[in-house]
């Protein structure tokens, strides 16, 4: 059985002052994507985390506009600030975003209801997913999240990176109390029998296929899905059907 996939984890661009020079342009992004069957993905521009969000922003917007594969994910900052255009946020649809994240830790602000509490409560009411990085750092940590998920209960969120450490200890009881939380299954499946577990206990919804690409393999995600002991009818869900569905509830108006 061929099964498609819908990556939810890739940044383009370059990092700044890494010394192996790990880079990525959208053109060839796409290009290893058709070599392996990956017919979508979400991303994001590594300046929008690295430079400054305003700028990163503009760089992946302009990024993406041609090239129908790919969706993007705006940055945050605290809006009291007015370091965020408020242009960014007309014709999403056109522009083919579809979530948001945020980097508190590597851009000093504080991540909760205070900040953040009339965008935040948009976004649970448009049912725009935001995605967190859970192990980079620059994001948020778990009790972060426990956090905001008290104050906005309905949000939809996709934990991306989750380590490969007992991480059910922490996203289980997420997965138990808050029906939008969905896990990205890059890291997810390093540990034996994650993914198996997660599906048999909380079903195959819960789970959105990722890579983390270009930091990691596309094809060691593939694998991972391809030769977990799941139905292909889960295995489809992770690895497009999930994604699309959240996708087509966002509500642009």
């Amino acid at each position: 059985m061929e099964i498609k996939f819908f990556d939810t984890n890739i940044w383009i661009g370059k990092l700044m002052n890494d010394k192996n020079g790990i880079s990525i342009t959208s053109n060839q992004l796409i290009k290893k994507m058709e070599e392996l069957n990956i017919e979508k993905a979400i991303v994001y521009h590594i300046s929008q985390r690295d430079v400054h969000p305003d700028f990163g922003n503009e760089v992946l917007i302009n990024e993406i506009s041609d090239k129908p594969k790919l969706y993007g994910i705006l940055t945050i900052l605290p809006f009291q600030t007015e370091e965020i255009k408020k242009n960014i946020f007309e014709n999403l649809k056109e522009k083919k975003i579809v979530g948001f994240n945020f980097f508190p830790k590597k851009h000093n602000y504080i991540l909760d209801k205070i900040t953040f509490g009339n965008f935040l409560s948009q976004f649970q009411e448009k049912k725009f997913p935001v995605f967190f990085d859970i192990l980079s750092g620059f994001s948020v940590d778990y009790k972060d999240l426990y956090s905001i998920l008290k104050d906005f209960p309905k949000l939809i969120c996709i934990l991306c990176n989750l380590g490969i450490w007992n991480t059910n200890r922490f996203t289980w009881p997420l997965l138990e109390k808050f029906e939008n939380v969905y896990l990205e299954s890059s890291l997810l499946s390093l540990s034996e029998g994650a993914i198996e577990e997660t599906v048999k206990k909380y079903g195959s919804d819960r789970i959105v296929f990722g890579s983390g690409f270009p930091e990691r393999y596309f094809e060691a995600s593939i694998l991972q899905i391809i030769h977990s002991d799941i139905s292909d009818n889960d295995k489809e869900k992770i690895c497009y059907k999930n994604i699309e569905r959240i996708i087509s509830g966002i509500r642009y108006e």
